[in-house]
């Protein structure tokens, strides 16, 4: 079958891998793709990979910004068309599939980023068994009647020895206004799908400022270092909100009770 000229030929193990985790990431580094490609096995060499992601912006499925603090490393996002076609696939999406191509301001850029590197950090420890990203969680809370408490950044099942794990992710970059850690500590307290919750933070300024927030938490909230996560991943000691006392975060998560009864 001849195919015509211009056209492209979408490959299933290769181009569609790529095509979403664009799409969940938001934001993604032309070195952080390479690496969950690799991870994902769905790149023979980084020739390969450079020339997949040149064709596919081509092609106008994805975006190619070029952000001033990354030097000469560009960054991805999914454009109309990607999107539009990944939503006729069966993604659970529920974004936009039109003005994409045209944004500007890129919002949330070092947010995705660091994310990303988290999530890298996940995929290399041999921990994480799924990762469900917060456009799947968005898609599930808008049109499921089985909603989680909030659009968190993820929800992370990991494997510690024989015990899989699951807990609610979110990073938080910025400290935000007083009524969103409020109504986030309610949207917490009400969820009935997980209960356990961990917030990455930069710094420890920010961790007792969010924080505060979650003393009287039901559930378990727990706060660490971004940058402890990305080094020790499970082994990152957290702070538990409300019982006065830090662990690290696999044996909060396999103790099979909640905080107060360790």
């Amino acid at each position: 079958m001849r195919y015509q000229k211009g056209c492209i030929t979408l490959s299933q193990t290769r181009d569609y891998p790529l095509l979403r985790r664009v799409l969940r990431s938001k934001y993604i580094s032309h070195s952080q793709l390479f690496e969950f490609m690799k991870l994902d096995q769905s790149v023979a060499s980084r020739r390969a990979y450079n020339n997949r992601v040149l064709r596919l912006a081509k092609h106008n499925l994805i975006l190619r910004h070029q952000v001033c603090f990354l030097a000469r490393e560009p960054v991805y996002s999914i454009a109309d068309l990607g999107a539009s076609h990944l939503l006729s696939l069966g993604e659970s999406y529920t974004g936009p599939t039109r003005g994409l191509s045209t944004e500007t301001y890129l919002a949330g850029l070092q947010h995705a980023l660091d994310l990303n590197d988290i999530h890298l950090a996940l995929e290399r420890s041999g921990y994480l068994v799924t990762w469900t990203a917060e456009t799947e969680i968005r898609s599930r809370n808008e049109l499921t009647s089985a909603r989680l408490g909030k659009n968190y950044d993820a929800v992370v099942r990991v494997r510690v020895g024989e015990v899989e794990c699951r807990f609610a992710l979110e990073y938080e970059r910025t400290p935000k206004a007083e009524k969103h850690y409020l109504r986030i500590a309610s949207d917490i307290d009400s969820d009935l799908t997980l209960d356990r919750f961990l917030y990455l933070v930069p710094n420890y300024d920010v961790m007792a400022f969010v924080s505060k927030y979650f003393w009287k938490a039901k559930h378990g909230v727990y706060f660490g270092l971004a940058k402890d996560f990305r080094d020790r991943v499970l082994e990152t000691p957290v702070m538990v909100c409300g019982r006065g006392f830090s662990a690290p975060l696999s044996r909060l998560l396999t103790s099979g009770e909640l905080p107060s009864k360790i």
